[in-house]
C-alpha cells in the first residue's frame, strides 16, 4: 500500500510538471525550469519524510 500511495504521488507530480510546461508556459523554459526543479524538490522532501516516517514507526 505505501509504495501505491509513493507511485501515484510520483505520476500526479510528474503530470504537474509535464502540464505546466506545456501548456501554461509555452516557450518561457527558465520559468519551467524553476517550477519543475521546485516542485521535485519539494516531491523528494516528502517522499524522504515519508520514507523515514514508515520506517521509524514500522
Amino acid at each position: 500500500m505505501f509504495l501505491i500511495r509513493l507511485l501515484v504521488i510520483a505520476f500526479v507530480v510528474g503530470y504537474c510538471v509535464w502540464f505546466i510546461s506545456n501548456k501554461v508556459l509555452g516557450r518561457n523554459l527558465k520559468i519551467a525550469r524553476v517550477i519543475a526543479v521546485t516542485l521535485v524538490a519539494t516531491s523528494g522532501v516528502y517522499l524522504l519524510l515519508g520514507v523515514l516516517s514508515y520506517l521509524l514507526e514500522g
